[in-house]
């Protein structure tokens, strides 16, 4: 009993970051903007194909994806080393609980590059049918930054289904036929578990990939870079065409 009560804990704990720095604006990506604006040299026929069926699909050459993931990725790793972000929010950041506005800031840039990759390899929509399946389906993205192998064969199943549809949003049917959120809530309590351990839950601020106060940039460089890099390469591996 006393186990499941902090596997909930933990989870709850996961789920209060995730919240937080989704409240921090700019965190829900738009895929139709984005494509539109990392596609700015396309014709309007073009890039009105890759938004229907998405780059892989579409024929956009792998170089060219690749080329796009690593610059997001250059972009995003650079400004999370900076110590001016948050202080350029407009309106501030909005925190759920106890949760340090460094944690928030970095998981935001942690999702926002999730969100990209994922467009940039061939997926729909990732807002899907409800919020809780956009959460699900960050989490088990996180998860493969994080290393959790259960979260990478998900990911697997998915695209493989994904590439046989033509679905412009993830559908609730599609991530309960590959079992996805019974995967993000193991992952969950893995994330929050870990954590909660580095004594975040207390509000001490010191947790990995972080450390209290301003973030430090070779810190954050030795985790953040190596995470986004994991992610990319898995959805180039198992690109959706």
């Amino acid at each position: 009993m006393e186990e499941d009560i902090k596997e909930k804990e933990s989870s709850v704990l996961w789920y209060n970051i995730l919240n937080a720095a989704l409240k921090i604006p700019g965190a829900r990506v738009d895929r139709k903007e984005f494509l539109t604006k990392g596609l700015s040299g396309c014709s309007q026929e073009e890039i009105a194909k890759v938004l229907d069926i998405g780059p892989g699909k579409a024929g956009v050459p792998l170089e060219a994806l690749d080329k796009a993931a690593d610059a997001e990725i250059r972009n995003h790793t650079g400004i999370v080393t900076g110590t001016s972000f948050l202080a350029g929010l407009p309106g501030g950041i909005a925190m759920a609980g106890t949760i340090p506005a460094d944690i928030a800031q970095y998981y935001w840039h942690v999702i926002v590059i999730a969100q990209k990759l994922a467009y940039i390899y061939g997926w729909p929509n990732l807002q899907g049918e409800n919020n809780d399946d956009f959460l699900a389906v960050l989490t088990v993205f996180i998860g493969i930054m994080s290393g959790a192998q259960e979260a990478r064969d998900v990911i697997k199943s998915m695209a493989q289904s994904l590439s046989q549809e033509s679905s412009k949003t993830l559908s609730n049917s599609v991530l309960t036929r590959v079992g996805l959120p019974q995967i993000a809530r193991q992952v969950a309590r893995v994330l929050g578990a870990h954590l909660a351990k580095q004594g975040l839950a207390k509000g001490l601020g010191k947790i990995i990939p972080l450390i209290g106060g301003a973030i430090s940039g070779a810190v954050t460089i030795a985790t953040y870079l190596p995470m986004a890099n994991t992610l990319k390469n898995t959805l180039r591996e198992d690109i959706i065409k």
